[in-house]
């Protein structure tokens, strides 16, 4: 039974009859065109909705807890376990030193055949000042005179110039001296001749040897005469480098350039200056330190370092930090903390950025130094899962030579939080995407389709005119 009249005078799809209707080519075409395109859409429109993405927010830091916990597994190069030791530093002031508890030290045998032995003191002198470059500021410092008090340099580190010559020639004098006087010209001449290097000092391998003459005013700059304890004038010494001011012969020939020349080149050709001396382990093993401790969650320091023990005392200013790193980690492993093998790909990585790196050094006196910044994250999507993320860079610093190098991985904590959740679609805006990509697709293809068809007309009927 048909609908009513008024019924069917409310029909928003009218249709026309197939007798007015009239199929064309064209048509045909655009319906596959717009049929493959709502395939396409439709495929790529569902395969968005079945897709889960993650929103990232950043808000305030909600977590309340008082401490934090650090994980580490890391492996000391060239450092025996007997000696290794951990230390904390935060930014409360609290340090604690050799931490024992819920750390394990287990011992691993160096590869090769070097099984680790001391340095000599040439070795040491050699390696610590051999490769060494001075800016040419520095070296204009250590190679000028200690004639006056106001000249261009600052004359306060006998030390420094000491070490930055193989061996240095002194003349300790005072200006009131009459001897010191007499014998000036003289080591004025010997000075500028070994200074020019015209003729070169050699050492007992026939090595040019760096050889350096000066002197120093004892009444300009007494305090450091005192210390090299200079008890008359003229006093002629040669230092050689690395004896901490103390090593140094005293020149009692005659004061005569020849007698000079003599002395200095009879003292450098007793030694070996360059041996090929090269870095090497000083222990027969390495030491893989693994364990955690619970900090302020405050900014802080993590420390790994050199000590000595009741058996052996080291010269600690000469230990290698150089390590690798196995995991480096913020925050407990628990139920509500979970293993970062359970997170998003793009977040493993920076749960432990250092993990499996090795970071050396070459040279005595440096250390690696690291640099983290560590990030709240809460997972939303993975049941509230909480997480430490990490941003790592690192750099080698340059240590004094009396103090003790430390592997150091400093850490701040973001003041902010990290939200991670899923940016689900509703089924809704999937239906409206679908009928909006059915619906414009035929749309579009209708008008290209009457645009064609009305084009084609037009052509036809200008060509039957002109015909």
């Amino acid at each position: 039974m048909p609908p009513p009249r008024w019924a069917q005078s409310l029909d928003a799809f009218r249709t026309v009859p197939k007798d007015l209707a009239e199929a064309s080519a064209t048509g045909a075409m655009m319906t596959l065109v717009a049929v493959v395109t709502c395939a396409v859409l439709f495929i790529c429109e569902t395969n968005a909705f079945m897709s889960a993405k993650t929103r990232t927010d950043v808000v305030l830091d909600s977590n309340q807890d008082s401490n934090l916990q650090i994980n580490f597994d890391v492996t000391m190069l060239d450092m025996s376990c007997e000696h290794v030791t951990v230390g904390i530093w935060d930014a409360f002031g609290t340090e604690r030193m050799n931490i024992t508890k819920n750390i394990m030290k287990q011992r691993i045998d160096h590869k090769g055949d070097d099984k680790g032995h001391a340095y000599g003191d040439d070795e040491l002198t050699e390696l610590e000042f051999s490769n060494r470059k001075l800016e040419a500021e520095e070296k204009a410092e250590t190679d000028a005179d200690w004639s006056s008090s106001s000249d261009q340099f600052k004359h306060d580190d006998f030390q420094s110039v000491v070490d930055a010559h193989d061996h240095t020639f002194v003349n300790f004098y005072a200006d009131w001296c009459p001897h010191c006087r007499m014998f000036g010209p003289s080591w004025d001449k010997f000075e500028a001749d070994l200074n020019s290097e015209q003729d070169p000092v050699k050492d007992a391998d026939g090595a040019k040897a760096n050889v350096r003459a000066l002197k120093i005013n004892c009444v300009d700059f007494e305090e450091t005469c005192q210390q090299q304890k200079v008890q008359s004038f003229p006093t002629i010494r040669l230092y050689r480098r690395g004896g901490n001011g103390k090593q140094f012969v005293d020149y009692r020939g005659p004061r005569e350039i020849e007698g000079l020349t003599t002395f200095a080149r009879e003292e450098v050709g007793k030694r070996h200056l360059n041996t090929g001396a090269k870095f090497h382990d000083i222990f027969s093993e390495s030491c893989r330190i693994k364990g955690s401790v619970d900090v302020a969650r405050v900014p802080g320091t993590v420390h790994f370092q050199a000590m000595h023990n009741k058996e052996r005392t080291l010269n600690l200013a000469f230990t290698n930090v150089s390590h690798t790193v196995h995991s480096f980690t913020f925050g407990q492993t628990s139920s509500k903390i979970t293993n970062l093998l359970f997170l998003p790909a793009e977040y493993q990585k920076h749960g432990d950025p250092l993990a499996t790196k090795t970071f050396t050094v070459d040279r005595f006196h440096q250390a690696p130094h690291h640099y983290i910044k560590v990030v709240h994250t809460r997972f939303a999507s993975i049941s509230d899962t909480r997480s430490y993320q990490q941003t790592h860079q690192w750099s080698v610093r340059n240590i004094q030579r009396n103090s003790v190098p430390q592997a150091k991985f400093s850490y701040d904590l973001a003041p902010v939080e990290v939200i991670v959740s899923k940016s689900d679609r509703r089924w809704y805006d999937y239906v409206t995407s679908i009928f909006a990509i059915i619906g414009g697709a035929f749309t579009f293809m209708s008008m290209t389709s009457g645009a064609i068809t009305f084009a084609s007309s037009q052509f036809k009927g200008s060509i039957n005119k002109l015909g």
